[in-house]
């Protein structure tokens, strides 16, 4: 029998089941017919450089699902199938094929993508493990609805040294990802008094969760030099999400003035301001500004913070601090209230905090990045020159180029033909513009494949 199967070792998908998808394919196409006797195990296993036990799992599912027999002294012979059978099933492998095709780029400018490089793997695999084998973390339960105590009580201390941020681990809930966090504070708040600030452009996450609960929208404009323009904010709005250490994705980085002013604003209104904090870390230019929440003296900040961007996106944990009259309400809710976040993941990750491990590798990432982010406008300006702007301050994990005079559309679609992806900004707009600006995310990518993304980009987009 020929092979011809590739296998890859460093996929997430295990061995056994990319050798079983391979003979079930085969066998549902008709390559390999009935009455076939598979490669014996110790043949196979010799040929791809395998376990025998990977060739035994892969076989015994083959068994276990009836595509072979086992046969005494023989090894695992192919069946032959009823019509039914094979047409039934070989449909369902070519829509479960069809789901997993992905498109392949050579160099993704992904944002959101961290360095997973300077990942501290060692360190935090030894913490996961000192968690698990501690009788004392009870790490196997559904965990606190509320969030594990030991990270709640880390965070007090990292946001206060990090952000200036006084408060306590009552105040602080944990939960996974930014857009459960919302949709929990706008369980607390009367939806039919409810009238959304949004800054335009936006992280269309967060729109997208207050469109689905039919709340009015009003634009905050973000203008690329003056940043927020708070002048446009309607009368009837009593709510405001804004993203003032780094805002998505222009870039801006909120002066305290306008803080203040937005302040001011929610005290007047007796409104709340959803403050998203999500890479307040990574800022490369001058003394970090204190988060709004450090200096709210009403409290109407509601604060939110994520461990995706600065840490790991696969965690899931992100937190909020509620003022004290949300906090009430969500106490009353919570018998309704389940954990989301993994209480081991969270148990780990304070512990991680509390040996201080997490903000040395603050410390250590942060000058990665900002190596990377000086190291792609240094190649944007050699290999495109005055032919682009570049927008956005020395901040965050990503930046944006306008690239005139062709629409945007078209200059994803020439780089898509090189094998590069970059991408447009309009899904963070609301309303029509004539240009969005492309976003060029380099969390993920090495400095090599920086400068050949940038170059070859030059090339097809300026030859």
């Amino acid at each position: 029998m020929n092979i011809a199967i590739h296998l890859h070792k460093d996929s997430k998908e295990p061995v056994y089941m990319q050798l079983y998808y391979y003979f079930k394919t085969e066998i549902l196409t008709g390559k390999i017919e009935a009455g076939t006797k598979l490669p014996s195990i110790r043949h196979l296993a010799s040929f791809l450089q395998i376990s025998k036990n990977t060739v035994i799992a892969a076989y015994q599912q083959l068994w276990m699902e009836g595509y072979v027999e086992s046969k005494e002294k023989s090894g695992y012979v192919v069946v032959t199938l009823s019509s039914y059978e094979y047409t039934a099933t070989l449909t369902q492998v070519g829509h479960k094929q069809s789901q997993k095709v992905e498109e392949n780029y050579l160099i993704d400018f992904q944002y959101g993508d961290i360095d997973t490089t300077n990942f501290p793997i060692n360190a935090w695999k030894k913490t996961v493990k000192e968690v698990m084998e501690d009788k004392q973390f009870n790490w196997m339960m559904y965990g606190n609805k509320q969030g594990e105590l030991l990270l709640r009580e880390e965070l007090v201390g990292y946001l206060y040294r990090s952000r200036g941020i006084q408060t306590t681990a009552n105040q602080l809930i944990i939960t996974a990802g930014t857009e459960h966090l919302i949709h929990l504070v706008l369980s607390l708040l009367e939806k039919n008094s409810l009238c959304i600030g949004m800054e335009e452009p936006g992280y269309d996450g967060v729109r997208n969760v207050f469109k689905e609960r039919e709340l009015p929208i009003y634009p905050i404009p973000v203008q690329e030099e003056a940043g927020h323009d708070f002048s446009a904010l309607n009368s009837l709005c009593n709510l405001i999400y804004v993203t003032p250490s780094h805002q998505f994705p222009i870039g801006k980085i909120m002066p305290i003035s306008k803080r203040i002013e937005l302040l001011e604003w929610a005290e007047k209104v007796d409104g709340y301001i959803l403050e998203d904090d999500y890479d307040s870390e990574f800022r490369f230019q001058g003394s970090p500004i204190p988060s709004m929440k450090a200096i709210d003296q009403q409290d109407r900040v509601i604060y939110m913070g994520t461990f995706s961007k600065a840490f790991l996106p696969s965690l899931r944990i992100s937190y909020m601090i509620l003022p004290d009259t949300l906090l009430e309400k969500w106490r009353k809710k919570s018998r309704m209230e389940s954990q989301s976040s993994s209480p081991l993941l969270q148990l780990a990750l304070g512990l991680f905090i509390q040996k201080g491990e997490f903000e040395r590798h603050i410390k250590r990432i942060r000058k990665v990045y900002e190596r990377k982010y000086t190291f792609l406008v240094q190649c944007i300006t050699k290999y495109m020159g005055d032919k682009v702007e570049i927008i956005g301050e020395k901040a965050g994990m990503h930046l944006l180029i306008r690239v005139p005079p062709k629409k945007e559309d078209v200059f994803i679609t020439e780089a898509k033909k090189i094998g590069i992806r970059v991408y447009s900004t309009k899904p963070y707009y609301s309303q029509e513009r004539e240009d969005y600006p492309l976003l060029l995310g380099f969390g993920g990518l090495k400095e090599e494949e920086v400068e050949e993304g940038i170059q070859y980009l030059a090339q097809v987009w300026f030859a």
